[in-house]
């Protein structure tokens, strides 16, 4: 990624999308599908490679399934990360020799980090994916073509193409290159669909997802701008799936939902996590339970076969919203305290 004339460090958030504009939720049903076919529900979209990645300031964020971000500054020196995209443009179809879905690359480059910004750049790339053999064939099949139009511009005579409706070579085809260019997005309020799947076999055989979306802060308003406000819900029409679906729930990117009480309550409280980080759990438990978070020594997750692990931000990268617990908190002298977050 090459320098776009910021002054300062930016982020920039790497997403695979449609290539073909559909309505949000056909989108996500798409990607769902895509899911429900992995052997694990862990298996991501997109894939990002740090080792070799070079310009980048600190880590790459997996912020959703088919999403990554990572800061890097254009006055030092250009991004360069590897990704591995881990669909085929095939796989959204149970039927074999279905053409293949063509996919986009986008980037959304941001220099203003409040949740109410708009990228600063969007660039978007097509790509197709195929496996090994699906893209040896689709390469013959070119060539193939390729050069059945060569003998009909040649038996014209002056190069140009014999048969009515026939375009020329060149207009068809581009020459062979290393890379391919990123273009310039002139839309860029519109909000990109970005997917989470539930962690919860049964949630995602049940089409009950959590998925992350960017924002309308208006519900009239279908150009919210931003990645990271909260959108309206969106209901799903399908009525294909027996039972039918429920109704599709939206989360921020950043922050997570849990249901949590102390042994003295009667009922869960909503605890946000803002962001998913050991500092928003102490933050959230701070708001929520007037504990201050100066005082909170240590954080504990047990497990339900009662293993006590210590908490920290890749524990509580690993919770999903709506994750129940019950929280204890132990005294350990007069002004410090450890909280344990306890699996119901």
């Amino acid at each position: 990624m090459e320098s776009i004339g910021v002054s300062t460090a930016c982020e920039s958030v790497v997403m695979l999308m449609f290539r073909e504009e559909k309505p949000p939720d056909e989108e996500l049903k798409a990607w769902q599908f895509w899911h429900s076919r992995q052997h694990s529900v862990k298996q991501r979209i997109l894939d990002a490679d740090t080792k070799n990645s070079t310009g980048i300031i600190g880590q790459i964020d997996e912020i959703t399934h088919n999403a990554i971000a990572f800061y890097w500054n254009p006055l030092e020196s250009p991004a360069k990360v590897n990704i591995a995209v881990q669909c085929l443009s095939t796989d959204f179809s149970n039927q074999k020799g279905v053409k293949g879905l063509p996919l986009h690359l986008q980037i959304d480059t941001f220099d203003d980090f409040r949740e109410s910004a708009t990228p600063y750049h969007r660039g978007y790339c097509q790509i197709k994916v195929f496996c090994d053999k699906g893209a040896e064939r689709k390469t013959r099949d070119e060539e193939r073509r390729a050069a059945k139009r060569k003998l009909n511009n040649a038996a014209g005579g002056d190069g140009s193409v014999t048969f009515p409706g026939r375009k020329k070579l060149d207009e068809m085809f581009h020459l062979p290159c290393d890379r391919s260019e990123f273009y310039s997005m002139s839309d860029l309020l519109k909000p990109p669909i970005l997917f989470t799947p539930s962690d919860d076999v049964e949630k995602v055989t049940s089409m009950d997802l959590a998925f992350y979306t960017s924002p309308n802060s208006i519900a009239e308003d279908p150009n919210g701008s931003g990645l990271e406000r909260r959108d309206t819900d969106s209901t799903e029409s399908s009525s294909t799936y027996t039972p039918p679906p429920k109704r599709m729930k939206t989360f921020p990117a950043d922050r997570v939902l849990l249901y949590a009480r102390q042994e003295s309550e009667e009922t869960f409280q909503p605890l946000h996590i803002h962001p998913p980080t050991l500092a928003g759990l102490a933050r959230g438990i701070e708001n929520k339970y007037k504990l201050s978070a100066s005082n909170i020594k240590n954080i504990y997750k047990k497990s339900k076969k009662g293993i006590i692990i210590q908490v920290d931000d890749d524990i509580v990268k690993h919770y999903s919203n709506e994750d129940v617990c019950l929280i204890e908190v132990t005294k350990v002298d007069e002004e410090l305290c450890d909280v344990t977050l306890v699996e119901a």
